[in-house]
């Protein structure tokens, strides 16, 4: 009996050391997974937990004319906040704050209320405003320096150059293309938080030791040019009584925008003022049947294709001209009767585009269109470009083909108009278009430059010679 009990014993004495051996394992593995394998995991949460920080955007790239003028540039100013829990009479600061801000006591309060460690109370006040929320010296309401986006030439290519939010981000034009590029490195604003949650202090930090310094953006763009182009749009419009106008003015032998304007503009100073219709860049944006500006591109691939010569006439049947179905006329009820290939541009004849594209066929005539850029982007370096709408000749009717001749039945752009008369003065190279001449660096100095872009040949040195002649 004894010897049962000593071997049970034994037993019992193996057991409890495996079973203490393995919880010690166990435990040694907790203790290594803790330390080392999930340690960076288990640091991140604990400054999740007890540090809170709040990203702002510091100044924006500025971005610059052709001749190194500011179009947009960015000034700090300061922006009022709150620490909710380190302030001690919060009705009584919001009753201060009151007497600064166009807000109610209610609505500062509520910001207040509702915050558990941090709030707005104002962004991007004035100077003056500033010096009077300092004055107050109110424990737990701070002023932080947040960059303002000013444009010192005010309503100056506004749809082009765009405008930014509050919170310093592109939301039209050149400033939400090159959003990234203007952006720099935000700054971090830092405080500490105890295992309930309340703040202890506050203190301002950098994320990196070396600010990136961001880039700055050289346009194509002449301002000079701008303002002359602004000025003769708005002059134009006000004397024809137009609802609006489109103004594009290219160098035709690189592609670069030299003007590009609108009316009615805007100030993207006061951007949240102006209808969305103004913000939109109408050059890229809208697509409208192009009329009499047409005419060129018909009649250039007509003398291309060799079908028709300068010195050939054509009868534009006294003003009333049927294809198929449908009567066309000359605009205005004009009534002419034979011109020559020159006179049929110089007098803008219906009945004449519409013969020479007879003369032409369907298939080239759509061949030439779309060579010239029509009916596809031209990959301008700004947002929200449309295509155009432009169909394809196997759809055409005798009729379509008639009335896209001299313009209807086909929408563009003003910047597929522009670039695709440009080819003709070009010595018929068709170019890309392109605003952004190249990026600097925070000291000037050139990172990138944008060369000048050749898409195709659409019609030769000598047809477009003959044109420029013409339309001249």
């Amino acid at each position: 009996m004894s010897r049962k009990k000593g071997k049970w014993l034994k037993i019992r004495i193996i057991s409890f050391m495996f079973v203490f051996v393995l919880l010690f394992g166990v435990l040694l593995y907790q203790a290594f997974n803790l330390q080392v394998v999930s340690s960076r995991d288990l640091k991140t949460l604990a400054r999740k937990q007890h540090i809170k920080s709040l990203q702002l955007q510091p100044e924006r790239g500025l971005i610059l004319d052709c001749n190194g003028e500011k179009l947009a540039a960015s000034i700090m100013m300061d922006s009022v906040c709150a620490e909710p829990p380190r302030i001690a009479d919060q009705a009584k600061a919001a009753s201060a704050l009151e007497s600064i801000f166009p807000e109610s006591k209610g609505q500062i309060l509520s910001k207040m209320k509702n915050a558990r460690n941090f709030c707005w109370i104002a962004r991007l006040v004035s100077p003056e405003q500033a010096v009077a929320v300092k004055s107050l010296k109110i424990e737990g309401v701070y002023l932080i320096k947040e960059p303002k986006r000013v444009y010192p030439n005010k309503m100056l290519a506004g749809p082009l150059i765009g405008f930014v939010g509050v919170d310093s981000n592109g939301l039209e034009g050149l400033e939400l293309r090159y959003d990234n590029l203007l952006k720099r490195k935000p700054e971090e604003i830092v405080w500490a938080r105890d295992a309930k949650g309340n703040s202890l202090f506050m203190q301002e930090s950098l994320t990196a030791k070396k600010k990136d310094k961001g880039y700055n953006i050289l346009l194509t763009i002449d301002s000079r040019i701008q303002y002359l182009v602004d000025s003769q749009l708005n002059e134009a419009v006000q004397r024809t009584g137009a609802k609006g106008g489109i103004a594009v003015a290219m160098d035709p032998k690189t592609g670069a925008i030299l003007a590009m304007s609108q009316e009615p503009g805007f100030n993207p100073n006061t951007f949240h003022k102006t209808s969305a219709e103004s913000k939109k860049n109408r050059s890229v944006a809208d697509s409208f049947d192009p009329g009499s500006t047409f005419k060129p591109f018909v009649a250039s691939a007509a003398l291309e294709e060799g079908v028709v010569k300068e010195t050939d006439r054509f009868n534009c049947e006294n003003g009333s001209y049927q294809v198929a179905n449908r009567v066309f006329h000359e605009a205005q009820r004009h009534k002419y009767g034979s011109l020559t290939f020159r006179e049929v541009l110089k007098y803008s004849s219906n009945i004449g585009s519409i013969k020479i594209s007879q003369k032409l066929g369907k298939e080239k005539f759509y061949k030439y269109i779309t060579d010239f850029g029509f009916g596809s982007k031209t990959g301008i370096d700004l947002p929200g470009e449309a295509s155009g709408i432009l169909r394809h000749c196997g759809q055409w009717t005798t009729v379509d083909a008639s009335a896209i001749a001299f313009g209807q039945g086909i929408s563009v752009t003003a910047i597929q108009i522009t670039t695709a008369l440009a080819a003709i003065a070009n010595g018929g190279l068709l170019m890309k278009p392109y605003i952004v001449r190249g990026f600097t660096d925070a000291e000037g100095n050139l990172i990138k430059e944008f060369p000048p872009t050749v898409v195709r040949r659409v019609i030769s040195n000598q047809t477009a010679g003959i044109m420029a002649s013409v339309l001249t």
